[in-house]
This record gives C-alpha cells, sequence and structure tokens, in this order.
C-alpha cells in the first residue's frame, strides 16, 4: 500500500523531493510551474520517478514526469493510480 497517496500529501512529498533536487527551500516550489521550468531534466525525471516508485511499492513510469508536467499534475494523477493500486485485489497463486 502506498505510503503516502492523498494527493495533496503526495504534492507536499513531490514538492519536497524535487527541493532536495534543486537545493532549495521547498516553499520554493509553486505546484503550477512544469518541472522543466525549474531545469529539471530527463536525469532528474529518472531520479524523481525511482524515488516516487520506493514511496508508493508501484512502479512508475518516467514519462509520466513528462506527460503530467508540474507537481500539482503529477501528485493528482499518481494519487489516482495509487488508489487503482489499492482496488486491484492480490494475485493468488494456483
Amino acid at each position: 500500500m502506498p505510503a503516502t497517496d492523498h494527493p495533496t500529501e503526495l504534492r507536499e512529498w513531490i514538492a519536497h523531493r524535487v527541493a532536495a533536487y534543486l537545493e532549495c527551500a521547498p516553499e520554493a516550489i509553486d505546484p503550477g510551474v512544469p518541472l522543466s521550468d525549474y531545469g529539471l531534466d530527463s536525469v532528474y525525471a529518472f531520479v524523481l520517478c525511482g524515488d516516487l516508485e520506493d514511496h508508493l511499492g508501484f512502479p512508475v513510469d518516467p514519462t509520466v514526469v513528462w506527460d503530467h508536467r508540474s507537481v500539482e499534475e503529477l501528485s493528482a494523477h499518481l494519487a489516482g493510480v495509487a488508489a487503482g493500486h489499492r482496488a486491484d485485489p492480490p494475485e493468488t497463486a494456483p
């Protein structure tokens, strides 16, 4: 089960991660600004997705950062994906 999958909590978590990458205060990250405007490139997208996978407990394709360009869009999308993962029944062995 994801550690934090509420959109608001996830938005704050992502903003903190982005701020850590940029070595700035989390308050400096505007959730509506595209991540590319902060200078985050494909390397950071891969790192962020790895951190998200660890945090949420399911695979996150790096293209999601380009499809959902801001912290706000990304957190809303991933919260929905996390909800779907909770709704999926666990697989059972035959």
